[in-house]
């Protein structure tokens, strides 16, 4: 059997059990199977069980539930509460502030948690009703919070970039460390869409009120304290893997410590908060786990029966030259964030799109961020969409699915922005790990 064949026999397969609705591990896992025993002996079967545990060999795969520990504790903790007061207080008196300050409550908070639902979520409940109560219009309140929230996919420490950084064999503190400006540029992008909005349209974000304009500034200082202990713990976090002192293995125990301390300081450490964080990281992990099993699974039974060689010398062979290629593969990605999540898609194309960009030519670790940003474009984009879909499941009544997706346009045109400029400026992404190299 031809591998052109055997390539459209394993997506079809693929895609007719997951419209079947199996969930995707089994979906990766049943294919892999499936081909496994149609094209080679059973016993084959006992490569894969060797790929899954070198795998789980992996050490930096350790840091995945630490890096989701620590985002439970931090969402249980008041610490997202008292971030968002705090911002806007501060930015109260711009108008628009309540939108702009919800643009930086998230990437703080994408700079500690890491995980856009729980992001998404606790803004949706804290920052949403405050909005709209104010006379905020839903496309303005609504776009912030979506787009400020999946920015949690780029801005270390992702859980995104962890999983990349394993599957390209890159290392995860130069992601980390490659994504922060990308997710500055993104959030600048943001807040200057927003500020064009209110100057446009007045209308859409009423000026502060005269309580609001007149909090006392001795307030307002003491109101700071909201942003001393998610700066200690992204220091911590992202400073010790910065100046070399620690792996983001360790780097994530020092953001759990963190976590828990702030947990405490707020009052909110409690038996019940931490058996639910456990709960909740256990659950994370094992799906995550799972998927890492079913990915293995697939992509070794199809290297083994050349497909990987097939992908490559296909891919290179497009009249496009270098960029075009990275521009199919971006078009790739973006079509399957349509159906699958990015760890489906990361673990599908990781291997078979890393190794053609590297004899391209182009750094990993600045296809990474790419990567993430492309991830982020599928947060926002339909018919999957999971920013929509996490938003909508906390939002007020009168608030639909269609009204979600309309707030979000502008911001996935932005990101589209965004992504070209990193595009044509790699230094961008690569500066800062170049001088951790120093």
């Amino acid at each position: 059997m031809s591998i052109e064949l055997i390539t459209v026999l394993l997506v079809a397969t693929f895609m007719t059990l997951l419209i079947l609705g199996l969930p995707l591990a089994w979906t990766m896992g049943a294919t892999a199977v499936i081909f496994t025993v149609g094209l080679f002996e059973p016993s084959t079967m006992f490569m894969t069980m060797t790929r899954v545990f070198h795998m789980m060999l992996n050490y930096a795969l350790v840091s995945v539930p630490l890096f989701v520990f620590m985002g439970c504790i931090l969402e249980k903790s008041g610490v997202a509460e008292q971030l968002f007061d705090a911002v806007y207080v501060w930015s109260g008196r711009l108008r628009g502030g309540l939108a702009i300050g919800t643009i930086i409550a998230c990437v703080a908070m994408a700079a500690m948690v890491g995980i856009v639902g729980a992001e998404i979520v606790t803004f949706g409940l804290i920052a949403l009703p405050q909005m709209l109560s104010r006379g905020y219009h839903k496309n303005l309140a609504i776009g912030s919070i979506t787009s400020g929230g999946g920015m949690a996919t780029l801005i270390p420490p992702s859980i995104v970039f962890i999983v990349y950084g394993m599957t390209a064999g890159v290392s995860i503190g130069d992601l980390f460390i490659a994504g922060v400006i990308p997710g500055l540029l993104l959030a600048t992008l943001f807040v200057g869409y927003i500020v064009f909005s209110v100057w446009r349209r007045p209308d859409w974000a009423p000026a502060a009120s005269e309580k609001d304009r007149n909090i006392p500034l001795n307030i307002k200082l003491k109101m700071l304290k909201g942003l001393i202990m998610p700066a200690l713990i992204t220091l911590g976090v992202l400073g010790s893997i910065y100046v070399g002192i620690a792996t983001p293995t360790e780097a994530a125990a020092i953001g759990c410590l963190g976590a828990v301390i702030s947990a405490a300081v707020n009052r909110r450490l409690t038996w019940t908060v931490i058996v639910r964080a456990c709960y909740e990281t256990l659950w994370i992990s094992c799906m995550l786990t799972w998927l890492f099993f079913g990915a293995q699974a697939i992509i070794g039974i199809y290297t083994l029966a050349g497909g990987a060689t097939f992908v490559k010398n296909t891919i290179l062979g497009l009249p496009f030259g270098p960029w075009g290629v990275v521009i199919v593969m971006q078009l790739i990605w973006i079509f399957l964030g349509m159906f699958l999540d990015w760890i489906g898609i990361l673990l599908l194309t990781g291997p078979l799109f890393v190794p053609i960009v590297v004899t391209l030519g182009f750094d990993p670790v600045w296809f990474g961020v790419v990567f993430c940003m492309n991830m982020h474009i599928s947060y926002l984009t339909p018919p999957f969409g999971p920013s929509v879909f996490y938003l909508a499941s906390v939002a007020p009544k009168g608030i639909s699915v269609t009204d979600v997706y309309k707030a979000n346009l502008p911001y996935l045109w932005l990101t589209f922005v965004a992504l070209a400029i990193v595009c044509a400026f790699p230094g961008l992404s690569l500066w800062l790990p170049s001088l951790m190299s120093h």
